[in-house]
């Protein structure tokens, strides 16, 4: 599987087991698959997670899924320029958006959403840096290895184990968080992780980026 970026060839499906529910059938290698749509106008869902100037002229919606990492490259090393450059400084709205590749995805984003809501971002962006102790990519076995793993990173940020186990098991959001991966399909037919949707025109990966933010700003 190609570490450059992440497609997806299908939908969601429901997993039986307790912890996970969707995941998506059939990801492939192909390195930049993209997505356009012509909508331009950001409609929120319950799950977003957004910052910055909500009146800006540029939108900034972000897919990206836990796992993936290439998404953890953007989160570590290109993240603080977006957010210095364009967001502190009012020039764009930006939505983050999880979208499920695998049941662990499910498993960290449910256990981001039970921290307190000013710190879901803080744990996100934990969930990158800290891939190499709890992601299936660097040697960690599935699921029992991942699953413990995820629930000590949960009490590092101050989640009791106990309350860690009670929130991977939940099945209160899930329909929620499911939903962002069926609405970036439909809506800017989201192939891989991650994309970066930028007034209402989707891309995979993050090389243009901030060329395409510019080329929207100045219109």
């Amino acid at each position: 599987m190609s570490r450059k970026s992440w497609t997806i060839a299908g939908l969601f499906v429901v997993l039986s087991a307790a912890a996970a529910w969707y995941f998506l059938h059939g990801m492939g290698g192909m390195p930049g698959a993209a997505g356009s749509s012509t909508a331009a106008v950001y409609e929120p869902l319950p799950t977003d997670h957004t910052q910055g100037n909500a009146k800006a002229k540029v939108t900034v919606i972000e897919y990206a899924s836990p796992t993936c990492p290439v998404c953890a490259n953007f989160m570590i090393n290109y993240y603080p320029r977006l957010k210095s450059e364009y967001i502190d400084t009012g020039k764009i709205f930006f939505v983050y958006r999880t979208f499920l590749r695998l049941a662990d995805d499910a498993m960290a984003e449910k256990l981001a959403r039970c921290m307190p809501k000013d710190k879901y971002m803080e744990f996100t962006h934990t969930l990158y840096r800290e891939q190499p102790r709890w992601d299936y990519e660097f040697g960690i076995p599935q699921p029992a290895g991942v699953h413990a793993a995820l629930v000590q990173l949960a009490q590092e940020a101050g989640m009791s184990a106990a309350d860690a186990e009670a929130c991977i098991a939940s099945p209160t959001d899930e329909a929620a968080i499911s939903k962002v991966g069926e609405d970036g399909v439909a809506k800017y037919s989201v192939a891989a992780t991650p994309t970066f949707v930028v007034n209402g025109q989707a891309e995979s990966g993050f090389e243009n980026l901030f060329s395409r933010i510019e080329a929207a700003l100045a219109k």
